[in-house]
């Protein structure tokens, strides 16, 4: 979904499609800014399950206010404005979020130039320098072939001074191939397929020197405090619908009919409680072990002379090998290790520790500059530091 720019064999940009005004000036570009590629956000692409999922738990919050206006309309109580008004700003935030992407994330635009990336929507302009990339991460669509999220990163402070810089472009064509352009690679033919293996889909002339993958429980601390929220979460559940289905079944006892629309009403608002109460914490007990341990078992590593690959299931993580300065070694499962990469980038003056000096790691499902769970230590040692004896490590710009 990209459009050139620019005349070939020149570096003068020329109008948009629709348009009179040059493509230097809408972007806001240096005179010598030389444009390699544009691009858009893929129409028509089923959204990410975030966007269902959100608006579906506040929609559910929504019904449970309205029915309870309803309960205190019937019941002659005072409250039932206040309950209605609460009912119509949930359904009105539903909307609002299942109908945001169509306003955030579809008139967006992207373009590549020789000097930085940029990310565009209306007025409002983010770019990142292409030399201070560290790494990037793809996420690959899950039933669209060919399309994903490019998420380009670079290393930031961590400790008080701890932010984040980062540009996601949304539902882009061939996120690799992109990312190639502008590592200034060259991707072979398998590229743009996330059905491919890594091994397929390196550049030309990339050369593996190590591969490996998590011989663990592939569980992380995080993913543990996430099964313990799901655990609790179910409780709750239990005790809600026995406390609550004991109060229903005494209902008659005090002249309030089963068939009776109050008991209905009632009835609906528990049940929908009780069933959001109830598949939160089955998925979130899912996800932090069922999950956590099918993620783990598809995840690989690999190491090149260029760079450091991991892939977990539909979401791979790219780091320049330029950039990594050091690994810190935290105990893991089985008598491995984790290692969390130590990142820099040019002028960056901080190093990204990637949460090894954290309380709790960050989560496995996100994919962060970590190798959990590896035995090669030595060896993946050895071949970082042959790598940086022969280039010059960057912490000449470190703090």
């Amino acid at each position: 979904m990209s459009e050139p720019v620019a005349r070939p064999g020149s570096s003068e940009p020329v109008a948009r499609p629709g348009s009179s005004e040059p493509v230097a000036r809408s972007w806001r570009l240096l005179p010598s800014e030389r444009v390699l590629w544009t691009g858009a956000p893929r129409l028509g692409a089923p959204r990410d399950l975030r966007w269902t999922v959100v608006p579906g738990l506040v929609l559910a919050l929504a019904s449970v206010a309205a029915l309870f206006a309803g309960l205190l309309y019937a019941a002659e109580i005072p409250g039932v404005r206040s309950g209605a008004f609460m009912a119509f700003y949930l359904l009105v935030l539903a909307i609002g979020v299942r109908v945001a992407p169509r306003y955030l994330l579809d008139p967006c635009e992207y373009m590549v130039t020789d000097r930085q990336v940029i990310w565009k929507r209306g007025n409002l302009r983010r770019t990142i320098d292409r030399r201070a990339i560290t790494y990037a991460r793809i996420h690959w669509h899950r039933s669209v072939a060919g399309v994903g999220h490019l998420e380009l990163v670079r290393a930031v402070p961590f400790g008080p001074l701890a932010r984040k810089q980062r540009l996601l472009l949304h539902d882009v064509e061939s996120p690799d191939v992109l990312f190639a352009r502008i590592r200034e690679a060259e991707p072979t033919e398998f590229a743009g397929f996330a059905d491919v293996k890594l091994t397929d889909r390196l550049d030309r002339g990339e050369v593996v020197l190590w591969g490996g993958a998590p011989t663990g429980w592939r569980l992380g601390s995080a993913e543990a405090f996430t099964a313990a929220m799901g655990t609790m979460v179910l409780a709750a559940a239990a005790i809600y619908a026995y406390r609550t289905g004991g109060i229903l079944l005494g209902l008659e006892n005090v002249g309030l009919s089963v068939r009776s629309p109050t008991w209905l009403m009632l009835f609906l608002a528990i049940a929908i409680s009780g069933s959001v109460m109830f598949i939160s914490g089955a998925a979130l007990l899912w996800h932090g072990v069922w999950g956590a341990r099918d993620g783990g078992m598809q995840t690989e590593y690999l190491l090149t002379d260029s760079r450091l690959l991991i892939r977990r299931g539909l979401i791979e993580l790219s780091v320049d090998r330029r950039r990594i300065v050091d690994v810190a070694e935290l105990p893991s499962t089985g008598g491995s290790r984790n290692l969390h990469l130590i990142l820099d980038a040019p002028d960056a003056r901080a190093l990204a520790d990637n949460g090894a000096l954290g309380l709790l790691s960050p989560p496995r499902s996100t994919v962060p500059p970590v190798l959990y769970e590896v035995t090669d230590l030595e060896v993946l040692r050895d071949l970082l530091s042959l790598r940086r004896r022969n280039t010059k490590p960057p912490l000449d710009h470190a703090a």
